[in-house]
């Protein structure tokens, strides 16, 4: 499949601005009109793949740009900032959206470790930051593009659609961004365990040494692992991880001390002070619009 024509098959299929769901489980189609801001996000474990145009992320310090010949994949949950540099109604954004936390990604890499050479313990020197921009070649192209054509298809969607996911999953462990996809259920697997239970209990009480435990791993080692994986040490992405989730609740219109309370803050001011210090600008100067576009980088994968 030419890329020419998966781009035909994105734009035709998705919606006319925003994030359209599909039939196939896991699988979002997008269309971004306009530019969007640097704005806080928190991206889930996916690969987003772009047809049309370019988008940019940043985690540590780092900017990850990605576009028509790089794809981007995040195996864990994390807090990202993240822009839409140029869009128009003309030539928008198009994309799409895999999710990668599912039964299916976790059955593919666990017959793939089982075909391949038996895995190592992977050192903490080895681990890599759980978000990489890969080069987009046709082998990905084709099995991309063999997966959107069921759309065109409903008979050929429902007999083939698992198989098709798990050829774009295998595609994606056999090539550049393999290992670091490979590393979540080898050496990562206990990061990215502590990632999940991180958001799935940011409202209560959280510390590094239970984290640890919760690892099996001493405070040292569980900080340097951490970090080694996410980019940021465990108090800096549970700080990050709280203040874009906030900031994805004003998003959707909840109070400021209702958003500060569902993500652990007891104090209103110490809130304040770190959303602004993070932000550059108080929960309440976080105007709706900004608020809006912020969840659009969440929902886009952007």
């Amino acid at each position: 499949m030419t890329r020419g024509a998966l781009r035909e098959l994105v734009a035709r299929h998705a919606g006319p601005d925003g994030v359209s769901e599909t039939p196939i489980d896991g699988l979002r189609l997008f269309r971004i009109n306009q530019p969007i801001e640097r704005l806080p996000g928190v991206y889930p474990a996916s690969m987003c793949c772009i047809v049309q145009g370019t988008k940019r992320a940043y985690l540590g310090g780092v900017a990850y740009t990605y576009d028509e010949e790089h794809y981007l994949c995040a195996t864990m949950a994390l807090p990202v900032e993240a822009e839409v540099p140029f869009a128009t109604s003309e030539e928008p954004v198009l994309g799409l959206l895999l999710d990668l936390d599912t039964p299916s990604m976790a059955e593919t890499l666990i017959a793939y470790e089982a075909a391949a050479r038996p895995r190592r313990t992977t050192s903490t020197k080895e681990l890599t930051p759980g978000l990489i921009v890969a080069q987009v070649d046709d082998r990905f192209v084709e099995a991309v593009g063999r997966l959107l054509q069921l759309l065109d298809d409903p008979v050929a969607l429902r007999v083939l659609a698992d198989g098709r996911r798990r050829e774009l999953l295998f595609t994606l462990i056999e090539g550049e961004a393999g290992p670091l996809v490979r590393q979540t259920l080898g050496g990562a697997h206990d990061i990215s365990q502590v990632v999940a239970y991180l958001r799935e209990n940011l409202s209560e009480p959280l510390t590094v040494d239970d984290l640890a435990r919760r690892a099996g791993m001493s405070r040292a080692v569980f900080h340097r692992r951490f970090k080694a994986v996410t980019s940021l040490s465990p108090l800096q992405f549970i700080k990050a991880l709280r203040l874009n989730h906030a900031a994805m609740q004003i998003a959707g219109g909840e109070a400021v001390s209702q958003a500060a309370d569902a993500v652990g803050y007891a104090s209103a001011s110490q809130f304040s002070r770190e959303f602004r210090r993070q932000f550059g600008a108080s929960p309440k100067q976080w105007t709706r619009t900004a608020a809006a576009s912020a969840s659009d980088v969440q929902a886009t994968g952007a």
